[in-house]
C-alpha cells in the first residue's frame, strides 16, 4: 500500500513540476536516466582526439590547495587541460565552508610562505599531469583598499604575486576585474594595466599568456552600459589577450552561437566561456544535473570553456564535471542523458554505490538558472502546496532520510562536505514541515 501511495505521490509531483516549467525548455528530469548503463563507454574510453574547445577546464571556488591537488588527477582522467585558481582562494581571508568567517581581500599583503609552498605543489602537480595552470587575482573585489590602476606602487605590489607564480613555472595568467564596486570602471584603464602586466611577464617568457575578465562579463555586449566599455576593451587591450565571458546572463540556461558571435564582434578578442555551472555560491545546495543548453557549435566561435564548480563539494562535483568534460571534448556527439549515466558509473565500480549516486543526482537536479536554488526544498514546497498533502510530505522526508543513510553507509569516507549540506537541507525541509503542519515530523515506520 505504501509503495502504491509513493508512486502516486511521484506522479502528482511530476505533473505539478511540469506544469510550471516553460514550454520551450526541456525539464532537467528528461536528462536523468531511470537506469544506469551496464559498462563504461564514454569519451574517456575512446581513442579519438578532441574535436571541441582548445581550452577545456575548471577553476576552483574558494578551494584550498588540498582541493586543487585532489582534482588535478581527475582533470587528467577526464581529458581536460586547464585549471585556474579561484582569486578568492588568494584573498588574505578566503571563504571557509561551514563557518561565519567573512572574506577579506588585502591584496597588498605578501602571500604567506605556507600558502606559497602549498600552491607551488599545485603548480608542480599540474605539470606532472599535463594540465595548464592559470594564476589569477582580483585586487578590486571585497577589498578595503581596491587596487588603484594608475598607481605605480600598487602595480609593483601586485606584480610581485605574478612574478612569484612565473618563477615557479606558471605561463598562463589572469587579471579579473569582475564584480568590483567602489572604483571607477574604465575599459581603457583596465586594459592598460593588463597590458603592462603582460609586457612585464613576457620579458622573461615571450610565450606567457593572459586572460582578462571584464567588469561587464555577461550579456551580448549591446546594452547602453556595456557596449562603450567593451569597445574600449576592444581598442586598448593587447590583441593576444583572451577575454572571459559567462554567456548572455550571469547564469544562463541557454548559450547560443549568436550570443557568442555578438559579444565577440564587440570585444574583438579571443573569448573563453567562464560557465557559471554547477557553481553553488553560498554552499546551500549542489547541482548534479548534466550540463545542457550550450550550443553544439559554440566551440567554432570561442576558444575555450572553463567551469565554475561547487564550493566545498569538490568530490561530488566530479559528476557534473564529467558531463562538462564530455561536452567540451566532443560537442557534436554530446548527449546529456547518456553522459550523466556514464558520469555516475565512472565514480565507482560498485553497483550499490552507483545507485546511491543516481538517487543523489535525481534529488539535486534542476534547471541551470540560479546558483542558490535547492531542488529538494523547491520540490518539498510544491508538495506542501497540494491540498491534503501531509502524508505525501511524510513520504518525501522518509525518502530523503533513507538516501541520507545510504550515502553515509555506502561512502563512509567520501563526500563529507556533501553529507553536511544534505543534512542541512533535510533539516530545512523538516522545519518547513513543522511550520506547514504544526507538528514535528516523525519518520514513517
Amino acid at each position: 500500500m505504501k509503495r502504491n501511495l509513493f508512486v502516486l505521490f511521484i506522479v502528482i509531483l511530476l505533473i505539478n513540476t511540469q506544469s510550471i516549467l516553460p514550454q520551450n525548455r526541456t525539464s532537467s528530469i528528461d536528462n536523468i536516466p531511470e537506469f544506469l548503463p551496464q559498462k563504461k563507454d564514454s569519451f574517456i574510453e575512446e581513442e579519438k582526439k578532441p574535436s571541441g574547445f582548445s581550452v577545456r577546464g575548471i577553476k576552483g571556488w574558494s578551494w584550498t590547495p588540498e582541493q586543487y591537488l585532489e582534482e588535478i588527477p581527475v582533470l587528467a582522467k577526464y581529458k581536460m587541460n586547464f585549471l585556474m585558481n579561484c582569486y578568492i582562494s588568494m584573498f588574505s581571508q578566503p571563504l571557509v565552508a561551514n563557518t561565519n568567517i567573512k572574506w577579506n581581500n588585502e591584496w597588498w599583503l605578501p602571500i604567506p610562505p605556507a600558502k606559497k609552498k602549498a600552491y607551488e605543489k599545485v603548480f608542480e602537480e599540474c605539470r606532472k599531469y599535463g594540465i595548464t595552470f592559470c594564476f589569477s587575482l582580483n585586487p578590486q573585489l571585497a577589498s578595503p583598499r581596491p587596487l588603484n590602476l594608475k598607481s605605480n606602487k600598487d602595480f609593483e605590489n601586485i606584480w610581485e604575486k605574478y612574478r612569484w607564480a612565473q618563477n615557479n613555472g606558471v605561463r598562463w595568467f589572469c587579471v579579473s576585474l569582475d564584480d568590483v564596486s567602489g572604483v571607477k570602471i574604465s575599459g581603457k584603464l583596465q586594459s592598460n594595466f593588463t597590458n603592462r602586466l603582460l609586457a612585464r611577464l613576457r620579458k622573461k617568457d615571450p610565450g606567457a599568456q593572459m586572460i582578462f575578465c571584464p567588469t561587464y562579463y555577461y550579456g551580448d555586449g549591446t546594452s547602453a552600459k556595456q557596449k562603450p566599455y567593451l569597445e574600449q576593451i576592444a581598442k586598448y587591450l593587447d590583441p593576444s589577450v583572451y577575454v572571459f565571458w559567462t554567456g548572455p546572463k550571469v547564469i544562463p540556461t541557454q548559450i547560443t552561437v549568436e550570443d557568442a558571435e555578438t559579444f565577440r564582434s564587440i570585444v574583438k578578442h579571443k573569448v573563453i566561456l567562464w560557465d557559471n555551472f554547477p557553481v553553488n555560491d553560498l554552499g546551500v545546495t549542489i547541482h548534479l544535473e548534466p550540463v545542457s543548453g550550450r550550443a553544439k557549435d559554440l566551440y567554432k566561435v570561442i576558444d575555450g570553456y572553463m567551469s565554475n564548480p561547487l564550493f566545498s563539494e569538490n568530490e561530488i562535483n566530479r559528476i557534473p564535471l564529467f558531463t562538462i568534460a564530455d561536452y567540451t571534448y566532443d560537442p557534436q556527439d554530446y548527449n546529456p542523458k547518456e553522459s550523466i549515466g556514464q558520469a555516475i558509473i565512472h565514480q565507482t565500480g560498485n553497483k550499490a554505490q552507483q545507485q546511491v549516486l543516481l538517487k543523489m543526482v535525481q534529488l539535486f537536479s534542476s534547471k541551470i538558472e540560479e546558483s542558490t536554488f535547492n531542488a529538494i526544498i523547491n520540490h518539498f514546497t510544491k508538495i506542501t502546496d497540494i491540498p491534503y498533502s501531509r502524508y505525501f510530505a511524510d513520504l518525501y522526508i522518509s525518502y530523503l532520510e533513507k538516501v541520507q543513510r545510504e550515502l553515509n553507509n555506502k561512502f563512509p569516507k567520501k563526500y563529507n562536505a556533501t553529507k553536511i549540506m544534505f543534512a542541512k537541507t533535510i533539516k530545512t525541509v523538516e522545519n518547513d514541515y513543522r511550520n506547514k503542519y504544526g507538528a514535528a515530523f516523525t519518520m514513517l515506520r
